[in-house]
C-alpha cells in the first residue's frame, strides 16, 4: 500500500488499491460514482453514507474518506459468491488535491467564468484522466488531454491548474454525437482552481 492515493477497505480488512471514477461538482464536493479493483471488476456506488475529509499523519497529506454501498456491475468472470455482489466499505482519496479548503465564493465569480462540474477517473497512484465535463448547457467527452500546466485565465479572472483537452460534444445520455453528420469537436481549457472547475466564456453582451 506504500504511495497509494486511492484505495478501498472494509471496516476490519485490509487496503484493496482501486481506481474510482468521480463526479466533482461546481460546489466544489466530490461524489464517487464507480470503482474498479485490481482483478477489473466493476462496482457502482449505489447509496453515499458520507463524506469526512482526514488527515494522515504517516505522510502530511489530507484527504477524504467516503462510506459507501456498491453493487458489482462488471467482472472479468462471473463471481459465485454472494458477498462480491453487494458491498459496504470506505474509500479513500489521500491526496491533498482532493481535500483543498473551499474558500472559493462569490468574490471568485466573475462575467466571462462558469464553474463546471467535471467527471474524471482517479487512479491508485494519484494520477487522474478527465472524462466529462458539462459548459454552457452542452456534454462534452475530453479525447485527448494536450498539457497541465498552472496558468492564468485573464478573461475569467482566475488562476489555476489549466488542462488544454480535445473534446467532442456528446448526448447527455450516451457518448454518440449530438449530430451524427456533423461532429462538434473544440479544443478548451478547463481550470482547477482550489477545490472547483471552471471555464473562461464569453462576457454576454447588452
Amino acid at each position: 500500500m506504500q504511495n497509494v492515493v486511492v484505495y478501498g477497505k472494509q471496516t476490519d480488512g485490509p487496503g484493496v488499491p482501486l481506481t474510482v471514477r468521480i463526479a466533482w461538482l461546481p460546489d466544489g464536493s466530490i461524489k464517487p460514482l464507480l470503482y474498479w479493483t485490481p482483478e477489473r471488476a466493476c462496482y457502482k456506488i449505489e447509496r453515499l453514507y458520507e463524506c469526512v475529509p482526514l488527515a494522515f499523519l504517516h505522510n502530511g497529506g489530507e484527504g477524504l474518506r467516503f462510506n459507501v454501498k456498491a453493487v458489482v456491475i462488471e467482472t472479468p468472470e462471473p463471481f459465485t459468491n454472494p458477498e462480491y455482489e453487494k458491498s459496504q466499505t470506505y474509500l479513500y482519496l489521500t491526496n491533498n488535491r482532493f481535500c483543498e479548503k473551499n474558500i472559493v465564493d462569490d468574490r471568485y465569480v466573475y462575467e466571462g467564468k462558469e464553474y463546471i462540474p467535471v467527471v474524471m477517473d482517479v487512479f491508485p497512484d494519484g494520477e487522474y484522466e478527465l472524462i466529462y465535463f458539462w459548459t454552457c448547457g452542452k456534454r462534452f467527452k475530453v479525447e485527448k488531454t494536450a498539457l497541465i500546466e498552472p496558468c492564468g485565465a485573464f478573461q475569467a479572472g482566475g488562476v489555476g491548474l489549466r488542462h488544454s483537452v480535445d473534446a467532442r460534444q456528446i448526448h447527455e445520455e450516451d457518448e454518440e454525437d449530438i449530430d451524427p453528420a456533423n461532429s462538434v469537436r473544440r479544443p478548451a481549457a478547463l481550470f482547477l482552481e482550489l477545490n472547483k472547475w471552471f471555464v473562461a466564456t464569453s462576457p454576454s453582451r447588452a
